[in-house]
């Protein structure tokens, strides 16, 4: 299965009691909880169906779990449980996303505390974060429409996380000149994420893409060119070059099993090949060949994370202008942006105007809606998140490039301030939805840190 088209999530799931507490209502509210989370679109559930009240339990449900290769943890506190089975269990399943959940108390009482199932979590949550491991928590009714939901998010964000261990990216031809800001330790990635990166000169792919037949790049020419509705710039021989390197850095990633890959797009590319790329990333990205522009490898895992969560194109881009009286920021790239982003009242263009007028380059101005601007860059040590919340408006192709204005829900200008003053990485993704909660879970299931503005 390709990062794009994931395997459902495997959400191991126990329930953890105590017989001083109502642990007959605890296995009458579990089994209820089992059969809604078995409905979930995605999910796979991994339920350990007998309570886990002693030792022995813990050990039986690692066991049965482990033998189904579940992707995430959930330790559900039925009642108050004694705190050594959640630090058995999350010590078990140590490289996997864990979530501890506490139910409401039942309104009917009996004059004696019946669950106790929040001070259970409240309990190993301490314990593990000492140990070390940062759950994720839910505090809900045990039949809350919602707690399925965030179920749902939290089985989306293990499954995220497991595919990033298998996923490969090309790294063709290195970053852009001078853009030192978006180099990467491929080891440390692998390290931290198991995200493989492979080097591949760029004379590879431009040796593929000159020994693609005329004939071939000729007619492919003519249906590419068709994604825009203005391409007067172009002339037959950018035309078929254009096709020509789309076809090679297509089945390139086909037959090298790549989910992913950058691109030194100017620079080189036009010196060896005689175009630039942007135009061909806007292609690909709009098939769902993810090609980070610029050698962005964190930019590209940016944007495979995005897709995965929202399933929408996202797009990478610079932060050109901000607007500190009306709070909002133009993000712009050369003209990579995915044409089917474009915003459907406007005409795409594609243009020549970049690298001497040797670039083929898309043109228009993106569509509008709710967005999420997001990053995951280092520091020059460690891995880190960067988020916020906007709207992407109706936006004009001003200038020449792919862009989109938004209007930031917080302040742009803080925003702008913490790119600056902590120096994060020059290109940043934009994302059509509201992904902060999952962006919340991811972080905290990575153990990387995320800055919300």
């Amino acid at each position: 299965m390709s990062f794009l088209n994931p395997q459902p999530a495997r959400l191991g799931l126990v329930c953890l009691a105590r017989l001083t507490f109502d642990a007959d209502l605890a296995e009458q509210w579990y089994a209820q909880t089992r059969a809604r989370l078995s409905q979930l679109d995605g999910v796979e559930l991994c339920a350990v169906e007998k309570l886990v009240i002693e030792s022995p339990d813990a050990d039986a449900a690692i066991a049965e779990l482990r033998g189904k290769n579940i992707d995430a943890l959930v330790i559900l506190s039925g009642t108050f449980a004694l705190g050594g089975l959640a630090q058995r269990l999350a010590q078990a399943f140590d490289a996997i996303p864990l979530l501890l959940w506490a139910w409401h108390e039942p309104a009917e009482q009996t004059g004696k505390l019946r669950l106790n199932s929040l001070v259970g979590v409240n309990v190993n949550a301490s314990n593990l974060y000492k140990l070390g491991h940062r759950p994720a928590t839910l505090y809900t009714a045990h039949d809350d429409p919602d707690a399925a939901a965030s179920m749902a998010r939290f089985a989306r964000v293990a499954g995220i996380q497991r595919d990033l261990r298998q996923l490969r990216i090309a790294f063709i031809g290195g970053h852009a000149p001078g853009f030192d800001d978006l180099a990467v330790d491929k080891l440390a990635l692998r390290r931290a994420i198991g995200t493989e990166v492979v080097d591949v000169g760029l004379q590879v792919l431009v040796a593929r893409a000159q020994a693609v037949a005329a004939d071939r790049a000729r007619a492919a020419a003519g249906d590419l060119l068709k994604s825009f509705d203005d391409v007067v710039e172009i002339s037959a021989r950018q035309g078929d070059l254009f096709a020509a390197l789309a076809i090679a850095l297509t089945e390139f990633a086909a037959e090298n099993k790549f989910d992913a890959m950058t691109l030194k797009c100017w620079g080189d590319l036009v010196e060896q090949y005689g175009i630039a790329g942007c135009g061909v990333v806007s292609i690909l990205n709009d098939r769902g060949i993810y090609t980070g522009c610029e050698g962005d490898i964190m930019g590209t895992v940016s944007m495979l994370i995005a897709r995965r969560l929202t399933g929408v194109h996202p797009f990478l881009t610079d932060f050109v202008s901000v607007d500190r009286d009306a709070n909002t920021g133009v993000l712009w790239h050369g003209g990579c942006g995915a044409v089917g982003l474009a915003d459907p009242r406007q005409p795409r263009h594609l243009f020549t105007h970049f690298a001497g007028g040797k670039g083929v380059t898309a043109g228009f101005g993106l569509k509008p809606g709710r967005v999420t601007l997001l990053r995951l860059g280092d520091d020059g040590r460690s891995l880190r998140m960067l988020a916020t919340m906007a709207t992407a408006l109706d936006t004009e192709m001003e200038v020449r490039g792919t862009l989109s204005r938004v209007k930031f829900d917080s302040d742009g200008s803080a925003f702008l301030g913490e790119i600056l003053t902590n120096g994060w990485e020059h290109h940043l993704v934009m994302a059509y939805g509201e992904i902060v909660p999952e962006m919340e879970l991811l972080a905290r299931a990575m153990n990387v840190p995320l800055t919300i503005k």
